[in-house]
Order: structure tokens, then C-alpha cells, then sequence
């Protein structure tokens, strides 16, 4: 299964200067490769007959010209038409084709667009655009223009390069990552510094079913702002995310962002919000890792099999709210934390299942209220409690319960028919009582450690079972057997 690492690169000021150079020198080849296909496109255009008078569907014509795909053009076209380029020799030969590659993949795209807007799909697509002169793009390195020596990784030089650098270019290679593992690594600038992507594929496969996990259980969350993620298992267990320190890292933020461009441009930029807006990065792909292993070692210690998280398309895009709601409620990453769950989980075992989850807010889950999907509610459709103040619910049976608990419990039941999942053990103590957890100063690895360990000690218990019955098994029947010698967690 390959993953992509990003480790920062803290190079000394010489590298910084090298590799700056290796980035323009890569912006200015993708600028070149566009040149090279717009002129070779227009000129195929102006073969053609009538592709100036030709008009479909309201085709609004661009340079006089109509919307055709970009034939014969392609990547192995470009590498040889632009390997004298001088700044194809500039990088070396397989991250110079690298980066001709992804202009090819983005022309097959392009095409792509093409035929889905003649079939009314998708917008008119425009060819590909230039990038900023004298800016910074990625270098990519496939492995076999990596050498390894000594805990330090050798990418491959240009001959024009080479003669100038003051010693042999190199950086060092993460302690958790083995070097047969790396697929590809790439040098990409980011806020004023440079960052290593390393592409790896460590072996490890998805596992579709855990032997440790229940699949008729699951973990339901509801997401929000200072109640960052509300969850609501079917064993009757509540608890929630604090969102508090993430709204203000974000208010921080927003301050410091209005102090820096007070008087400037829209487009301003400088050295001071480069740092302000690393320093923000890096606090919320803190907070989504620790969320994302927290709620991942909860479902292994509850030995639950399934986890929901509701979640709109678009919701974020479209938030009507104050300008102080919105920038609590949007500006933290819960579409990130979906997309690190989505890695995680199938390393684990755990279905993911991601729904929407329109008018849970507003129905009562203690009286089965109908939960009609988004657009589709009836005209006398009414829920039977109601909100009375922000975090407290009130049920048509009059019982007070936590409204984000019960926004979780009915995305739960959104799904309960698909999993096949019995929600009766969610009863008013697990709505009432949530358990509230601070992912900055509550949660440490040694919770993760403790969450696997029931894991660790049935996998141990199978693997003597196994051992045991050894003796009286040949080893044919050992390897038909549906019992696994190795742990389907780690």
C-alpha cells in the first residue's frame, strides 16, 4: 500500500539555494512544455477546415478557435522535442521527464474534459495555463535516480549542475522509513522553505476483515465546532472532541493574517505571514493525525468494526452563518480528519462509512423521528423535540439530553439498516453523559499503546493456538486454515 510522507527538509543555505534553483528551472520546463503544446495545437487547428465557423451548444470561441481535444501530442512527444531545452538539462534526466510527465498527464485530462463537455457533463474546458515566471515548482525523483549510503539519500545531478555545487547534494533518510521501501521522493517548495515527500509502499496490505473486531457494532460521530467530534457507540458509550483550542489556533490566526495585510493588497504576501500560516499548517495536521489515531484506538479497544462520520458535500462551501460562525465552524479541517480516517482505517480492518446527515440535528432520536434525506423532506414533516439552547435537547417525552449527542446517535440510525446494526443500547445516560476529551493534553501515545494492547494479546493467544495445534496438523492443513499467523492490525 503506498503512502506519501511529508518531512521537512531543513537544508543548510547552500541546499536552499540548490534546490530553489532546481524548482525554477522545473517551472520555467513546465512553461516551455505549455508553449510547445498550444503552438502545436493551434497550428493542428488551423488544418482543419471551418474550425474558425464551426459552433455547438453556445461555444464561445477562445483565440478564434473551438474547443478540440489535442492530438498527437503526448509525454514521450515532449521528451523528444524538448531535451535540448537548456532547462531540461538544467535537471537531471529522469526528474527533467518527471516533470514533463505531469504535463502529459494533464493534457490526457484535458482530452479527457473535451469529450464530457460535447457530452454536456461538464463545463468548457480551457488548455492548459501558464504558470508564474520565476516561480518554484516540484522536483520529482523516481527511485532509480536515488542512491543510498550511510543514513543519506543521493539524488541523481545534471552534468551542467554538478561542476558547481561547493560538495555532493544529499538529505537524510527518515529512521522510520526503510530504503527499499522508497518509491519516489519529491522537493517541493512550501512557505518559504522546502519539504521532502517521500512515496514509499512498506507491504503492508488493507485488510478487509478483522477476526478481532465486531462489524455489528459501530462508532457514529457528529462533527461541529467548539464540540470538535460528538461520538455515540452502539454498546451505549459517549464522548466528545474538544474543539475549543482549534477555534482559537484559527482566531490566532485570522488576527495575526488582518494585522500583517492591514493596508495592503488582496495579493500581499511576505516573510511574516509565510510564517504565520506554517505555524497554523502545522497545528492542524497535528490535531487531525491525533483525532485520526484517537478515534481509529478507540473502535480497536471497543473491538467495533464499523465507523460513521456524517458529513454534507459541500456544507462548508455554502455557510450562510455570522462572520464569526463561519470562521469557527469552517476554518477547521474536518474534511482533512475524513480523508486521514480514509487512510487509516483500512490498515486496521475498520469500514469506514461516510453519510449525510441532513436533519439530524433536528430530530428526536429517543422518538424515532423520520430522517428524510436533504431535499426530499415531506411538507408536513416536524420533529418532535426541539433545541432549547445551544448543546441541550429536549425530546417530545420532555427528557433533556446533549443535541450533539443526539445529532450522532441519529446519523447512527441513517445507516443502521445498511450495517445491520442494533442501536438499543443507546438509552438517555449515553445521550446525557457525554465523556469529554482534549486531544492536546489528555491524549498521549501511551492511550494508543493501551487501546492496542487487547489486539496485541488475542493476536498472541492465536498465534499459540496455532503453535499448539501444530503437532497433530500437517502443513498443508496449517495453510488452509482461515486462522492468520500474522496480526491483522500491525
Amino acid at each position: 500500500m503506498y503512502k506519501t510522507i511529508p518531512v521537512n527538509g531543513n537544508f543548510n543555505d547552500w541546499e536552499n539555494d540548490y534546490w530553489a534553483d532546481q524548482c525554477r528551472n522545473a517551472n520555467s520546463l513546465i512553461n516551455c512544455a505549455i508553449y510547445y503544446v498550444k503552438q502545436k495545437h493551434y497550428a493542428a487547428l488551423a488544418e482543419m477546415d471551418n474550425s474558425r465557423s464551426l459552433y455547438w451548444r453556445g461555444d464561445e470561441l477562445r483565440n478564434g478557435w473551438k474547443t478540440y481535444q489535442c492530438k498527437d501530442i503526448s509525454y514521450a512527444k515532449l521528451c523528444a522535442d524538448l531535451k535540448e531545452n537548456p532547462h531540461y538539462k538544467a535537471l537531471a534526466a529522469q526528474a527533467a521527464q518527471q516533470t514533463l510527465k505531469s504535463v502529459g498527464e494533464s493534457i490526457t485530462s484535458y482530452n479527457g474534459l473535451v469529450r464530457a463537455y460535447y457530452k454536456g457533463e461538464v463545463n468548457r474546458p480551457r488548455l492548459l495555463r501558464y504558470r508564474k515566471a520565476g516561480g518554484l515548482a516540484a522536483v520529482t525523483f523516481p527511485a532509480q535516480a536515488l542512491a543510498y549510503k550511510d543514513g543519506r539519500v543521493y539524488p541523481s545531478v545534471s552534468k551542467e549542475t554538478k561542476p558547481h555545487l561547493i560538495d555532493q547534494i544529499s538529505f537524510c533518510l527518515p529512521e522510520f522509513i526503510d530504503f527499499d521501501w522508497v518509491k519516489e521522493v519529491t522537493i517541493r517548495p512550501n512557505l518559504g522553505e522546502f519539504w521532502i515527500d517521500w512515496v514509499i509502499d512498506d507491504g503492508k496490505q488493507p485488510i478487509t476483515h478483522n477476526p478481532n473486531l465486531d462489524y455489528s457494532q459501530a462508532w457514529s460521530y457528529d462533527h461541529g465546532g467548539s464540540n470538535w467530534l460528538t461520538g455515540i457507540s452502539t454498546q451505549g458509550k459517549s464522548l466528545i472532541v474538544n474543539g475549543r483550542k482549534l477555534r482559537s489556533m484559527n482566531q490566532g490566526y485570522c488576527r495575526l493574517i488582518a494585522k500583517y495585510k492591514q493596508g495592503k493588497s488582496d495579493f500581499y504576501w511576505d516573510a511574516n505571514l509565510d510564517r504565520v500560516q506554517r505555524k497554523r499548517n502545522n497545528q492542524m495536521r497535528d490535531a487531525i493525525n491525533k483525532a485520526a489515531r484517537f478515534i481509529v484506538s478507540r473502535c480497536l479497544d471497543d473491538g467495533i468494526g464499523n465507523l460513521i462520520i456524517g458529513w454534507n458535500d459541500g456544507q462548508k462551501q455554502r455557510s450562510k452563518m455570522s462572520k464569526r460562525s463561519n470562521q469557527n465552524f469552517v476554518l477547521i479541517p474536518t474534511g482533512r480528519l475524513i480523508e486521514r480516517l480514509k487512510q487509516f482505517c483500512p490498515e486496521y480492518g475498520i469500514v469506514l462509512t461516510i453519510t449525510e446527515e441532513s436533519y439530524t440535528s433536528k430530530a428526536s432520536f429517543l422518538d424515532n423521528d423520520s430522517l428524510p434525506r436533504y431535499g426530499e423532506k415531506p411538507k408536513n414533516w416536524k420533529p418532535s423535540g426541539t433545541r432549547v439552547k445551544r448543546g441541550l435537547y429536549k425530546t417530545g417525552s420532555c427528557f433533556l439530553i446533549n443535541a450533539d449527542c443526539n445529532g450522532a446517535a441519529n446519523i447512527a440510525r441513517k445507516v443502521a439498516a445498511q450495517l445491520d446494526l442494533d442501536l438499543t443500547k443507546v438509552v438517555r445516560g449515553a445521550l446525557t453523559l457525554p465523556q469529554r476529551y482534549d486531544l492536546f493534553n489528555d491524549l498521549t501515545k501511551s492511550y494508543r499503546k493501551r487501546c492496542l494492547s487487547r489486539t496485541l494479546s488475542e493476536k498472541l493467544t492465536i498465534v499459540e493456538d496455532v503453535s499448539h495445534s501444530q503437532q497433530l496438523r500437517s502443513p498443508d492443513s496449517i495453510r488452509r486454515s482461515n486462522i492468520s499467523l500474522e496480526s491483522p492490525v500491525f
